[in-house]
Formats: structure tokens, sequence, C-alpha cells
């Protein structure tokens, strides 16, 4: 019971904090809306949305499984193995990083209007792709080695702080003509500079660990076998509204790509409370697997899984209650997200109820068994936005992503079970709980 609390208080402490982020963040959108109009929000938000996608791809998947293999190298006192490791990410990033950021700028307009747009302001875009890879890599190892404040808080916190202050630069300094392109550039610069910062605490925080051992084996070939796989799990889960955005630009205008953007917004802050459950839990996880303890895994799977459950009910009724609050801020034409919201934020119960089935995968050695679910999920958003997108506009495309997360979350779960016999779902944890309540 005191685990769960610490568990409850160190994810509690994490959400707060990236409500504060948040918070900013609304107030850089509502800015962007009320200065510069919804479309020009649009616009912004395609951009970001495109910088996070190739923020994810420039390091070939290997900020996706940082903090996995920090967690093992710390708890074998591994830290020669842990810099070869972090060498071999951060020049993934460099090349052939930034010769993939090259070449789908030149190709991008092919996705239509939008890709006009975005390649019309690419080397800005470029710029804060390659300091968000960094910052996310950083933050992945800091994770891994139960640093996940260092960690995570770089994002959390700077990067809305300089939003704000890349739109104040712009405001003053008169620009008429391409704001967009403007206030990511600046945002860029400043990024790149903390991305520095955050690299050397990184390195500082491998340092500190044992160099006495040498590499094991084969070691090279195994973060291969899994960084690859884990590219499209992230795709598909931390940047799925991003991959959802650049879809919709063909089926909705862009006022209503903003209103669909700040709905996306908001329902990642409330999905990132069970983020952070997994971000501290995750390395206990792994732990219990490599000393091969059942019990102290399955202990550890089911006060996740309560914690993030009950975290998700009650964000959800507090964004139906309080969301016409925030779209106020954002103009008149916003209040049409209180509906679509309320749809995304069902799926977040569900999503937690279905538990960590991708990270169990993977520490059983079958990371590219949770493939076929996740493009079941994508495919099954490609198909419900060009269904109902059409016919019900923004609250289609909240009901197409919706379906999309519990097709996803629920196929996972189901192959976690075939291929493990482990049920990682809420369910053994609710039972266990329920028959202790009821003997008592």
């Amino acid at each position: 019971m005191g685990e769960r609390r610490q568990l409850a208080s160190k994810s509690a402490l994490i959400f707060v904090v990236r409500i504060g982020g948040a918070g900013v963040i609304f107030l850089a959108q509502a800015m962007i809306a009320r200065l510069w109009g919804a479309a020009q929000l649009g616009e912004y938000l395609l951009a970001i949305a495109a910088a996070n996608l190739m923020a994810i791809a420039l390091p070939l998947g290997f900020q996706t499984i940082g903090a996995f293999f920090a967690a093992e190298y710390k708890a074998k006192q591994d830290g020669a193995t842990l810099s070869r490791f972090a060498v071999l990410a951060y020049g993934m990033a460099i090349f052939p990083g930034l010769a993939l950021l090259y070449i789908v700028g030149q190709l991008i307009h092919l996705i239509g209007p939008a890709g006009t747009l975005l390649q019309s302001i690419w080397p800005t875009i470029a710029m804060m792709a390659f300091g968000t890879a960094i910052v996310n890599l950083n933050g992945a190892i800091l994770v891994g080695l139960k640093k996940p404040f260092f960690g995570l808080f770089a994002d959390t916190i700077f990067r809305p702080l300089f939003i704000v202050l890349g739109i104040l630069i712009v405001a003053f300094i008169g620009v008429e003509d391409d704001r967009v392109g403007a206030l990511i550039w600046w945002v860029a610069i400043f990024y790149l500079g903390l991305a520095t910062l955050h690299f050397f605490v990184t390195i500082h925080a491998i340092r500190a660990l044992p160099r006495e051992t040498e590499m094991p084996q084969r070691e090279f070939n195994r973060w291969w076998f899994y960084a690859l796989p884990w590219i499209i799990v992230a795709l598909s889960s931390d940047f799925f509204f991003d991959i959802d955005l650049l879809l919709l630009s063909s089926l909705l205008d862009k006022e209503q790509i903003a209103i669909f953007g700040v709905c996306a917004r908001m329902f990642v802050l409330a999905s990132f409370g069970i983020i952070a459950i997994g971000a501290v839990v995750s390395p206990d996880l792994l732990d219990a697997e490599e000393k091969q303890d059942v019990a102290a895994l399955e202990a550890k799977i089911g006060d996740a899984n309560l914690v993030g459950t009950g975290l998700a009910v009650v964000l959800t009724v507090g964004v139906m209650i309080f969301s016409p609050i925030v779209f106020y801020f954002f103009g008149p034409a916003f209040n049409q997200g209180v509906i679509p919201l309320t749809i995304l934020c069902s799926a977040l119960i569900a999503r937690a109820a279905f538990g960590p089935g991708a990270v169990i995968l993977s520490s059983r050695k079958k990371p590219y068994a949770s493939l076929p679910a996740i493009l079941l999920g994508l495919l099954v958003l490609l198909a419900a936005n060009f269904v109902l997108v059409p016919l019900f506009g923004l609250v289609g495309a909240a009901t197409a992503a919706a379906i999309s997360f519990i097709t996803g979350a629920g196929a996972i779960w189901f192959t976690t079970w075939r291929l493990t016999g482990l049920n990682v779902s809420i369910a053994p944890a609710l039972k266990k709980y329920l028959v202790r309540d009821a003997k008592s």
C-alpha cells in the first residue's frame, strides 16, 4: 500500500507540473488564436505536428528505448554499455537523421496544400525537430536512470515558456507575413540551447554509473532489434494526434484544424497523467522482469492500472466540467470543441484499463509482436476519418480517434495475453481488490 501511495504521489507531482506547462501552452495557443486568428493557429499546429513526427524519426527509434536500456544498465551498474548506447543514439540523430530531414523537406509538398505550407517553412521546422529529438533522447535516458523529473521537465516547463516568448518577440518586432515561420524559428533557437544544456546533464548522469564491465556480445544487434518497432509504437501513442492532424488537413479547414488541435492538446494533457505513472513504474517493471519476479511484476502492473484508470475517470469528468471555460479564452468558435473533447477523453479510460502491454512485450523480447495491433489502430483511424469526418465534422474526427485508441489498446492487450499468458489489464487487480474488500 505504501508503494502505491508513493507511485501516486510521484505521478501526481509530475502531472501537476505538466498541468502548469500545459496551462502555458494553452495561453500561447489562445494568444495565437486571438492575435492572429484561428487559421494561423491551425497552421502553427500543423507545423508543430510535422516537427514532432520528424523528431521521433531522427534517432531511428533510439529515444523510444532509451528508458528501457538505461533502466537495465542502471540495475546492472553497467555505465560502459550505457555510454556506448548513448553515443550510437545521438549519432543516429546527426546522421542519417539530418539527411532524413533534408529528404522529407524536398518531398513534403506531395501531401497536398498542407505540405506546400510546411515546405515553405521547412528549415525552421527542421531546427525544431532536431532540438526536440535531442531533448527526447536526454529525457528517455534520464527517466530510465530513475530521474523522471530531470527527464520530463525540460519539455514540460521550458518549451511552453519558449513558445510564449517567441510569440511576444514576433509581436514586438511587428512581423506581418509568415508569423508562424518566425515564431517557430525563435522557439527552435531557444530549444536548441536547452537541448545542449540538457545533454550535458544527461552525460553527467551516465558517467555517475560504474564503468568496469565490458559491453556484452551482440548488444548492438539487440538495440536495433528493439528500436525499429518502437518507432511505430511511439508514433501511434505519443504522436498519435500529430499524425491525425496531418491526415485531417485534407478533410477539415484550418479553423477546424485549430479547434481539433486544441482538443487534442487537452486530451494529451489528461493522458499525461497516465504517461507519468508509466514513467515512474516502468523501471520497476523492467527490474522485476530482469529478476524474473512474477509476483512483483503483477503487483506493479496492478498498482499502475488501478491508479491510472482511477485517474483517467477523474480527468474525464474534470474535462467535461471545465473545458468550456478553457475554450472561452480561444474565442467563440472554439466552443464547438466541448463534445469532441468529451468523446476523446472517454477513450482514455479504456486505454488506461488495458494496461502496459507494449512494455511487457518488449521486456519479454517480443517487441515486434505489438506492431499488428498498432497498425490495426492506425488503419482504423484512417478509415474512420474518411467515413466519419465528411459526415460529422469535428465530432466525426473525435469519434474516429476514440475508436482507433480503443481498438489499438485492446489489440495490444490481447496480443500480450496470448503470447505471454499475462493479463496486463486492470481486471486481475480489480478482482483481487474486490475479493479482499469483501473478506474484510
